[in-house]
């Protein structure tokens, strides 16, 4: 696959839970500070690097980020963190089920607290997806 295919798939993905109101590909930091704000909760990713390696491998090192408000004073934190931590899970497990690509087998996570000026918390997490190209000569970009 292509970084083109694979940043759509991964929103494809991303679009299909229903816990999920908005979409982003960028960093929190970045889309912070659009004018147009997303409709919460968000789950946001962003690619950044990966690896060609041996036999056609590619590898996608996929930053995901799942965030919701938890309030002016926190007090929905646990719950956010929780409810976003069952979506992260969900979104894994559509990933291991997909027999065209590999992830990683071990994934840690990092809770979000209150972070950001919108007092948004969840989780945070990368994956690696390794996916295998089907021929062995040079694809150019068409």
């Amino acid at each position: 696959m292509t970084y083109n295919q694979i940043v759509n798939q991964v929103r494809t993905l991303l679009l299909t839970h229903p816990m999920i109101n908005d979409v982003r590909f960028a960093t929190p930091a970045e889309w912070l500070n659009w004018n147009n704000q997303p409709t919460f909760p968000v789950a946001t990713y962003f690619i950044s690097s990966g690896q060609l390696n041996k036999g056609r491998e590619n590898v996608y090192s996929v930053q995901f980020w799942f965030l919701d408000k938890s309030g002016v004073e926190g007090e929905f934190e646990t719950d956010v963190v929780s409810d976003q931590h069952q979506i992260a899970n969900d979104i894994i497990m559509a990933y291991r089920q997909n027999k065209d690509l590999v992830i990683d087998d071990n994934i840690t996570w990092n809770a979000i607290s209150e972070k950001f000026e919108e007092y948004l918390s969840g989780v945070e997490l990368t994956i690696n997806i390794s996916t295998t190209g089907k021929f062995n000569n040079c694809d150019f970009p068409i």
